[in-house]
């Protein structure tokens, strides 16, 4: 569907557009609280403040909505490998992990239960929301996977490791403790997580 035109065929102006993001907003305020298989069109449709029939105008499923809103995420997330590209020299390198952890964090807070879904799908084979995930995080395993591979090649690390496996675990360590960060803290002080992951995501990066 082109964001520029429903359902229908008819082109969205300003008021339609309002109406096709309330929806999206209240389909992400509604994962908050339910889980996937117990939102339906309807409910978006109510917490929107619009009719049932209206949210058939714009989607064709929840589902749809959903990938919108993951669409949305991924854009937010390519952000992510301006870290992995800054200075990464001496000291700086931790700034530049710090600065990235941060990030991941924002976006998790920003984008949460989008994301909770979107991996959920994902690892259950769902072929749209599999691509999703790759495409959000495409950027930034190839920044974080030639980085580690100037590394390797310089003998920071041990031969038998592989930089682009490295690059999706270091990845996926940083979105685990964004995903885990509440529980995480029930036992530790934010800036302690914050550091600690800056450090490993350093260590498994440079190997220094």
């Amino acid at each position: 569907m082109s964001e520029t035109t429903n359902k229908l065929g008819h082109r969205i102006r300003t008021r339609g557009a309002r109406t096709r993001r309330a929806l999206l907003d209240a389909l992400r305020a509604l994962l908050n609280t339910k889980h996937l298989g117990e939102i339906r069109a309807a409910d978006v449709a109510m917490a929107a403040g619009v009719s049932a029939p209206t949210f058939y105008t714009y989607f064709a499923s929840v589902e749809e909505g959903l990938q919108l809103l993951c669409e949305e995420a991924g854009e937010d997330f390519q952000r992510l490998a301006a870290h992995i590209h800054a200075d990464w020299s001496g000291d700086r390198a931790f700034e530049a992990a710090r600065a990235y952890v941060l990030e991941v964090l924002n976006l998790w807070n920003d984008h949460g239960p989008v994301l909770r879904v979107e991996q959920m799908l994902a690892d259950m084979g769902e072929p749209a929301f599999a691509e999703s995930r790759i495409r959000r995080l495409r950027r930034l395993h190839l920044a974080l996977e030639r980085r580690i591979a100037q590394a390797h090649a310089n003998g920071l690390h041990p031969q038998g490791l592989n930089p682009r496996l490295a690059s999706y675990e270091t990845a996926n360590l940083v979105e685990s403790v964004a995903a885990g960060f509440d529980l995480m803290r029930r036992a530790d002080t934010p800036e302690a997580i914050i550091e600690t992951t800056a450090h490993v995501v350093v260590k498994l990066t440079t190997g220094r």
